[in-house]
């Protein structure tokens, strides 16, 4: 029976690829684990221990990085050369060293900071420092037994052949994307717990909107950045499959068909809901898509060609009255994805949200405002919209009412029970990019902010920790408050030490926030003309 090492790694290996090293990788897995087993009997801490079932995985996936790194494959380069150029520093919170010397390949340091970033997939109710001493500890010894070991073996590597092939079309770059969101050593225990985190299977709706959109804890970077680092690219491709979080979502009318041979080469589709037309790569006998039809799908380009992305479903045929309605509803309900693609609409939202903010802003008297409760942040807000409605033009009110289906003018504002039920204060803040942003239990976080560093209670360290990393929350936002009352209760709700607000919480922002630092678009819907 083969070890439990071995069946992981060849559980992950792309199929159809292998390299001459491929071969002594399980043994050393098997190695390490007995290694790694007899290190952490010395931790000072034993909540840092790892059950037997981790510690196969952690040596199947500390053997990968060292693979990648023996092989110069580029997945961790990747992620080094873009924290580089963010920070300044490639390794950043686990050294202060602009990044391991030439020549340390298996550097403790790059261990270190690999152990760090996964440590919260084994341990996700344990926050760990990234110096910390067990950690340390580990790495030591791991990075140790890289260096000895991988040495000897071949450098060729059947995932370096396999991201090494050619990437001529779309789904030769989506097939590797798929491999390494899923099963490669960076993301494969970041992959399920977003698969159950949304929705609780692995679907491929699922698949593709983690591979495409998710950002993760390496620096931030979803697997489309590390890609598009690793493989060898022009600037062009490469800034090409960095957009792929932006697929265009939308109803698809199948103008015309491409047939040679038996085969249906390409397709050309007009988008309903801005009348753009794409040319769709297919390659495929017996193509499902009709002339006439309507295509409910994603599309990303790639080489002046459009290509599906995940899941794709007929609809069908569309009278002109069922198509507008299709094209009104999405735009209203689904405002966010069609703003990618309806460049006029996002930028007369963005001049909404510019008035709503100004008005926000001679309302309150300022950006932040501070509640004592739920209930006083609701009436405020009912308040303020209520006095808008009532200055606003008679004719816009009237629009908008008709737009909205309305039967009355400002309507009531509806917030959940549990932003009401709350009594340890509300923070609203309005972020002139994005829009007002709440913020429940908020008194601990800003009395936690007010003491720099000293004294923090167990509560005010656990709301900081929750600011920080929900995804309602942006760092503009974060932001406010250093800026009003400094950066140190971060660093030690993180417990860094020397923390440098400056780096250290730009880190920990794009760590937490990637999904703020990629192209954004207004939350807010137009319903005035969206008929």
């Amino acid at each position: 029976m083969s070890s439990p090492t071995r069946q992981i790694l060849a559980r992950h290996r792309p199929s159809g690829h292998t390299g001459r090293g491929d071969r002594y990788l399980a043994e050393l897995a098997q190695d390490l684990r007995r290694l790694l087993a007899q290190k952490q009997r010395t931790f000072a801490h034993d909540s840092c221990r790892l059950p037997e079932a981790d510690l196969n995985e952690l040596a199947a996936l500390l053997v990968e990085l060292g693979e990648d790194l023996h092989n110069d494959i580029g997945l961790w380069r990747a992620l080094e050369s873009f924290n580089r150029s963010c920070f300044g520093q490639a390794l950043p919170l686990t050294t202060r060293a602009a990044g391991p010397a030439a020549g340390s390949v298996f550097d403790r340091d790059r261990t270190q900071h690999f152990l760090w970033g996964l440590w919260s997939s084994f341990k996700p109710d344990l926050l760990v420092s990234p110096t910390h001493t067990d950690l340390r500890a580990l790495a030591e010894a791991a990075s140790s037994f890289l260096a000895e070991r991988f040495p000897r073996l071949p450098q060729d590597s059947g995932v370096g052949h396999f991201l090494g092939s050619p990437n001529r079309y779309g789904w030769d770059v989506k097939r590797k994307l798929v491999w390494l969101g899923t099963h490669s050593y960076l993301f494969r225990l970041l992959y399920p717990a977003y698969v159950a985190e949304h929705g609780a299977q692995a679907t491929v709706a699922t698949t593709d909107d983690f591979i495409c959109q998710a950002c993760t804890c390496w620096s931030g970077l979803g697997a489309i950045d590390i890609l598009a680092g690793a493989l060898d690219l022009p600037d062009a491709d490469r800034a090409t499959l960095r957009g792929w979080y932006e697929r265009h979502a939308a109803f698809f009318r199948v103008l015309s068909r491409q047939d040679q041979g038996g085969q249906t080469e390409t397709i050309e589709v007009r988008n309903l809901i801005n009348d753009q037309s794409y040319t769709v790569r297919m390659d495929m006998p017996d193509c499902p898509f009709r002339s006439g039809g309507v295509i409910f799908g994603s599309l990303v380009p790639w080489r002046g060609e459009w290509y599906w992305s995940g899941e794709q479903r007929q609809w069908p045929d569309l009278s002109p009255a069922a198509e507008a309605d299709v094209r009104k509803r999405m735009l209203q309900e689904s405002s966010a994805i069609t703003y990618r693609y309806c460049p006029e609409r996002a930028e007369l939202a963005r001049k909404s949200i510019a008035r709503h903010y100004a008005r926000f802003q001679a309302y309150y008297g300022n950006d932040l405002v501070v509640f004592p409760d739920g209930l006083s942040a609701a009436a405020a807000e009912q308040k303020k919209m209520t006095q808008e409605w009532e200055a606003a033009p008679p004719e816009v009110v009237a629009q908008f009412m008709k737009a909205s289906g309305l039967t009355r003018p400002c309507p009531a504002m509806h917030f959940p029970k549990g932003f009401l039920d709350c009594d340890q204060g509300v923070g609203c803040f309005f972020n002139p990019d994005e829009g007002e942003e709440f913020m429940q239990e908020f008194d601990p976080v800003l009395s936690g902010f007010k003491k720099r560093g000293v004294g923090l209670t167990p509560v005010e360290l656990e709301r900081i920790r929750q600011f920080m990393e929900s995804p309602a929350i942006s760092p503009a936002f974060v932001q406010r408050l250093v800026r009003d009352h400094g950066a140190e209760s971060v660093g030690v709700t993180y417990a860094i030490k020397d923390f440098q607000a400056e780096t250290d919480l730009s880190f920990l922002l794009r760590r937490h926030k990637g999904h703020f630092y990629r192209r954004r678009y207004p939350t807010l819907a137009l319903v005035s003309d969206a008929g």
